[in-house]
């Protein structure tokens, strides 16, 4: 299930326990979902884009309930050392001229679980 989806079935869930905050807010995401998608489903790495700039305002705003209910949708980020292990055994530093160029290649291949900020610290702290 997509984040699209489980937005949705969140919607159902709050209308079936007369959860008025959980359905006002997930409405509004859902809603947000909709805007940048022009009605359609977005995919899931467009979505999170999305989340991650509602969660960023959540914060600003200090509501700790709309970041909390974000976190659900979004997808576990990669800790430094999980991501140190992947570059390990997936890329070959040696074949860019440049090492950095291999942000994109990781980035890509593992999407939001790997922002391309941590992969960039991670290839720099490799390439010493």
């Amino acid at each position: 299930m997509g984040i699209y989806e489980a937005i949705q079935a969140t919607i159902k869930e709050a209308m079936k326990a007369r959860d008025e905050r959980t359905l006002a807010f997930a409405r509004v995401v859902k809603a947000e979902l909709d805007r940048k998608g022009d009605g359609k489903p977005l995919p899931d790495e467009e979505a999170v884009k999305v989340l991650k700039a509602l969660k960023e305002i959540a914060l600003e705003q200090g509501n700790a309930f709309e970041a909390e209910f974000l976190d659900r949708f979004l997808p576990k980020e990669m800790s430094e050392v999980e991501l140190e292990a992947w570059i390990r055994e997936h890329v070959d530093l040696s074949q860019f001229k440049n090492p950095l160029a291999a942000i994109g290649v990781v980035t890509k291949a593992l999407g939001p679980k790997a922002p391309g900020e941590k992969v960039r610290k991670v290839i720099e702290r490799l390439t010493r």
